[in-house]
């Protein structure tokens, strides 16, 4: 089961121009966009990635460490 808003460990499925596709479960491939694909990743690796949902509610993954998560709190 994926949990959006936290870090999950994916297999990467697919290798686009744009990016990598994750295994993302029952909710489809889930798309880690090629800036936060670190090098040497390739179909088959399994990597962990933080999940959220765009400004257009479709679920991405990112590399990068968020300011804050689910049932966390951020200082700024």
């Amino acid at each position: 089961m994926i949990d959006i808003g936290k870090f999950n460990n994916l297999i990467v499925v697919k290798e686009l121009s744009f990016g990598q596709y994750l295994d993302g479960g029952e909710l489809g491939e889930i798309l880690l966009p090629r800036r936060y694909v670190p090098a040497g990743c390739k179909p088959g690796s399994v990597i962990e990635v933080f999940i959220y949902r765009d400004s257009e509610d479709r679920i991405i993954a990112t590399t990068e460490k968020p300011y804050a998560s689910v049932r966390g709190f951020c200082f700024s």
